[in-house]
């Protein structure tokens, strides 16, 4: 009598288990960041993490998937790359603790932000937890047998966490500015939001065992889709809703954030427009009446053309690099293919 044989895992089963693989090493590492006497910690963390219930929002994932799925990619499996993703996860977390606390935001992914419930003293705190677990992840999962990787991957990470400072310091300065040139804020977002994105391909190569030149490959994929990524969340931070983006609508605007719909509004829109709308981003805050002049003022101008344009030439180059990165597409290589499918899907 035959054996029966095991059915093929569809794609979506393969996701599932390599994000719940990637939770219970998020969930067993995030168990360290406190004590018994501290064990508010461990709390604030997991609850930023969304491991702490049933029904959290934990976040999309994005980045670790993609360190993931760019190691299953290269031909090896994605449990090789486990240490890599939690660590690109961390970093991306522990960087938006620091963002809410900054820019006074309640909110993040649908529910009341870390400093929201235990106040700016105890997020930081918990951010910087964050932080250190990203060096634990690599020490504590990556494989004995693949050591050689430790240092490499380590200074990745190191660079692209002082890139994100460096970013976050830029963007915090444009606040106070009225003429941020488009060409400055877009190597803000290179730093701040592309940068981690083409970190997680690296790693995922590093975790792959590939050369040089895969890596580079795989960097410049990560960059462009790191780059839609910031300009379509630009887009929804104008014409987007508080359910789409898990923020109060229009929060950057009110926190007179410099987005590229706004840069490009200040740019090119009627000279009149342009005057209402760099006063308006001079106030500390908007009321909500504010906030419909500015959205209207943005939305009069060639800003969300400008802005899919941006958006689509990056997803155009990332295709581009995902398909030159191997020689033997596989499952993995699609699932990438449709994580720019899924973020051009946005811009219609």
């Amino acid at each position: 009598m035959m054996a029966k044989t095991k059915p093929f895992a569809s794609r979506t089963d393969r996701l599932q288990a390599m994000n719940a693989a990637l939770d219970r090493d998020l969930s067993r590492l995030s168990q360290q960041a406190g004590s018994s006497q501290s064990a508010l910690l461990t709390e604030m963390v997991q609850y930023h993490l969304g491991l702490r219930k049933s029904g959290d929002r934990p976040g999309k994932r994005l980045r670790a998937n993609l360190a993931l799925l760019t190691c299953e990619a290269f031909g090896r499996r994605y449990a090789e790359a486990l240490w890599a993703a939690v660590a690109v996860e961390l970093v991306h977390n522990f960087s938006l603790v620091f963002d809410d606390v900054q820019d006074h935001d309640e909110l993040r992914r649908g529910r009341p932000s870390v400093w929201k419930v235990w106040g700016i003293g105890q997020a930081i705190n918990a951010g910087a937890a964050l932080e250190a677990l990203v060096t634990r992840a690599v020490v504590d999962l990556l494989p004995a047998r693949y050591a050689d990787r430790t240092r490499p991957a380590l200074a990745l990470l190191s660079e692209t966490m002082l890139g994100l400072c460096r970013g976050q310091v830029l963007d915090l300065q444009f606040e106070q500015r009225v003429d941020v040139g488009v060409e400055e804020y877009m190597e803000m977002i290179a730093l701040k939001t592309a940068a981690l994105f083409e970190c997680a391909a690296r790693l995922g190569g590093i975790a792959a065992g590939v050369g040089d030149a895969s890596l580079e490959k795989a960097g410049r994929f990560g960059h462009h889709l790191g780059m839609a990524f910031q300009v379509i969340d630009d887009i929804l931070g104008v014409w987007g809703s508080a359910a789409q983006t898990g923020k109060p609508l229009g929060s950057d605007l009110k926190n007179g954030k410099k987005t590229l719909p706004t840069l490009v509004a200040l740019k090119g829109g009627a000279a009149g427009n342009r005057r209402v709308l760099r006063s308006l981003l001079t106030r500390a805050r908007f009321n909500a009446a504010e906030m419909e002049t500015a959205r209207a003022i943005i939305g009069q101008s060639s800003a969300l053309a400008i802005c899919r344009r941006q958006a689509t030439e990056h997803l155009a180059e990332a295709r581009m690099q995902l398909f030159g990165m191997t020689d033997r597409p596989n499952w993995a290589v699609r699932a990438l293919a449709e994580m720019v499918t899924t973020l051009e899907s946005g811009l219609v």
